[in-house]
């Protein structure tokens, strides 16, 4: 490893694996942060998705490390032993090149935006080195909780994706320990599960792959446990260190009057008593009676949506659902909570556990055809967004003082790289004249769209006309 390495990349194994090295900035709350990027190619072959380790400059030598744990992890891949987001690597002993007190790395995926040097298949994991006891409060009470004090820390949402050296560490182990109300119940690490606080409902969500491991905890799981759920791609965050009095989160920029709070356990305990939702820490704790339970372990069995209420506390209802369904939103401007992912200047502020839900603004709706994870791979939030404004503004100059009977337009996108929109028009209550349908078609299929990256995306705009 030497003390200078060049930017460019490095074979580690000829034929095998190799490393691109880029030098570049990453934007943050405090402006650009150069930083050395080390992006792996190799790992794929194995089944193992590509990684990322993002480093900031110091003025010290550039480190090593990275060439290193991508080795292991080859090696590892190798022998079928793969890692994706929520796990995490632990050494036998702290340290490396740049930074003595690294202890081990957590696992995350990446932002929408990802400078690389590298084409990728697919977006790579998010390698980020943990400092001394955050290693081992990630492997016990899960890596959300970690990721969203270092979100705070560097108040980059929903957490950073390069590691500083030289930074402090966002907790204390024993400190963390004997604080945390999950110090007394055994728990279940289960990154794929997310958890959401949404007003006076609390939902959970799994995709349909996952069922089978979620059905394995919930059979197994004793009277009282805690699930450790993965980032839910909200715009706020519930955060809890030792110590705060009180809910707080961060958000994410535009974020601020959002309801909907990613939560970082949930804590079912099955008991006798009056059954209640809390919101606790950075998370939930549930009182079920065991009929309830029972219904919610039937729908996770069958597959199938269920929302039980809670006649006590703010919260109302539970609320299980499978895979990511066409989800609404208020503005067409409003992007989908995850792709708010990696956007700088997050902030500290206290949890509302029922904030009022913003007024809904005339522009209309966009509906979601793929998953949000799919659209937060595929393109960044500034670009979609003057996409859908480019698309409002083609219908809107169309339809200003032409005679029809329309009352809403239903405009379906699909996009993917390196094709042309392809766009379908529906209209209710009655189809506008055909002359116009043709002109708005063709005018909307020759927008440029955005860079998309990776997979296919489709979603529909939902825009209220009104009859001229």
């Amino acid at each position: 490893m030497g003390s200078a390495l060049p930017v460019g990349r490095e074979v580690l194994i000829p034929g095998e694996l190799s490393v691109a090295i880029d030098e570049g900035g990453i934007r943050t709350a405090s402006g650009m942060l150069p930083a050395l990027l080390y992006t792996t190619d190799g790992l794929e072959r194995h089944g193992q998705r590509e990684m990322v380790f993002a480093v900031a400059r110091t003025g010290a030598p550039a480190p090593g490390f990275p060439l290193t744990m991508a080795r292991t992890v080859h090696r590892f891949a190798a022998e079928g032993r793969l890692v994706d987001a929520g796990d995490v690597s632990v050494f036998g002993r702290p340290g490396v090149d740049i930074d003595e007190r690294v202890t081990g790395f957590v696992y995350a995926d990446p932002p929408a935006a990802l400078p690389s040097t590298v084409e990728l298949a697919r977006p790579p994991l998010i390698a980020l080195p943990l400092l001394a006891g955050e290693t081992a409060v990630v492997q016990r009470f899960g890596h959300a909780r970690v990721l969203a004090l270092l979100g705070a820390q560097e108040r980059y949402y929903p957490h950073p994706w390069w590691f500083r050296p030289g930074r402090v560490p966002v907790l204390d182990d024993a400190e963390f320990r004997a604080s945390t109300m999950l110090s007394r119940a055994p728990a279940y690490n289960l990154p794929f599960l997310h958890v959401v606080h949404d007003g006076e409902r609390l939902e959970l969500s799994v995709a349909p792959d996952e069922l089978p491991a979620l059905r394995e905890a919930m059979r197994e799981a004793p009277e009282v446990c805690a699930y450790l759920p993965g980032l839910a791609g909200t715009p706020k965050t519930y955060v809890w260190s030792p110590g705060q009095s009180g809910p707080a989160a961060i958000v994410a920029p535009g974020g601020e009057r959002a309801t909907r709070l990613a939560c970082n356990f949930l804590l079912i305990v099955r008991g006798d008593g009056q059954p209640t939702a809390r919101q606790v820490e950075d998370g939930f704790a549930v009182l079920l009676t065991g009929a309830m339970h029972a219904r919610l372990l039937q729908a996770v069995e069958a597959g199938r949506p269920v929302e039980i209420g809670l006649p006590e506390g703010a919260v109302r209802s539970l609320a299980f659902r499978v895979g990511a369904e066409a989800s609404s939103l208020d503005d067409v401007n409003a992007l989908p909570p995850t792709m708010l992912s990696g956007v700088p200047a997050a902030t500290t502020m206290a949890a509302s556990s029922a904030a009022p839900a913003p007024a809904s603004p005339p522009h209309g709706r966009i509906v979601l055809l793929t998953s949000e994870e799919q659209l937060r791979q595929a393109t960044t939030p500034a670009e979609l967004s003057d996409f859908l404004d480019r698309a409002r503004r083609v219908v809107e100059g169309l339809f200003a003082g032409v005679r029809h009977h329309t009352e809403e337009l239903m405009v379906e996108f699909r996009l993917a790289p390196n094709r042309p929109v392809k766009v379908r028009i529906m209209a209710r209550p009655v189809a506008p004249p055909r002359e116009l349908l043709v002109v708005l078609e063709r005018q909307l299929q020759a927008l440029p769209p955005p860079a998309i990256h990776y997979t296919e995306v489709a979603f529909q705009l939902h825009l209220p006309i009104g009859p001229a």
